[in-house]
């Protein structure tokens, strides 16, 4: 989850016990450091909402109902979805929630073996399923022409690019793509 910007540690400056209690500074009030991870999914979060923001644009005057207007719905649907899954991870991470439900979790000694067994099998489900969409999103996305794929919006549609500009489009598209992808699953592991 750290690779994605999906969850970080938060990190709070030590202070005296009895001088926080003397000045009356409650431990909401003890300011934050800004740490690598921290920093890390601040920038994932700002992509995801730009991602969400890139596939608002991918509706034109000309659309009528179909299946093109239906797709590009769907694909609206899911930016703000990645984008507000980031987010809330974001906020679990930076109040700490997150960091104390992993610490607060008990196992019985009886079960460690066979939840980290299950832990195992699981992460290894989702790297399949995540790297077994990387083919169905990342080659079209490089065979069909740019005009048609609604992943390169809004190159394309409303801003014309070819060449050597046409290729890093598509390369920074396939990126943002297999980041959705994986935050979906990896996201979906925590449970």
């Amino acid at each position: 989850m750290r690779v994605f910007g999906l969850y970080f540690t938060p990190s709070r400056r030590i202070h005296d016990v009895a001088s926080r209690s003397a000045t009356g500074t409650t431990d909401s009030e003890i300011p934050r450091k800004w740490n690598g991870g921290r920093i890390y999914a601040v920038f994932m979060l700002v992509m995801a909402w730009l991602n969400a923001g890139r596939m608002l644009s991918a509706f034109d005057k000309t659309d009528k109902f179909g299946v093109v207007l239906l797709l590009k719905l769907a694909i609206n649907a899911s930016g703000l979805y990645n984008a507000l899954m980031q987010t809330s991870f974001f906020v679990a991470c930076l109040t700490g929630n997150l960091d104390r439900v992993f610490l607060d979790a008990r196992l019985p000694k009886s079960d460690v073996t066979r939840y980290r067994r299950l832990a195992v099998i699981h992460a290894v489900v989702c790297w399949i399923g995540a790297l077994a969409q990387v083919p169905i999103y990342v080659v079209p996305l490089f065979i069909i022409e740019y005009e048609l794929s609604m992943s390169t919006i809004p190159f394309g549609i409303h801003v014309f690019v070819s060449g050597f500009l046409l290729v890093v489009v598509k390369i920074v598209m396939a990126v943002l793509l297999m980041v959705s992808s994986f935050v979906w699953h990896f996201s979906h592991s925590v449970n």
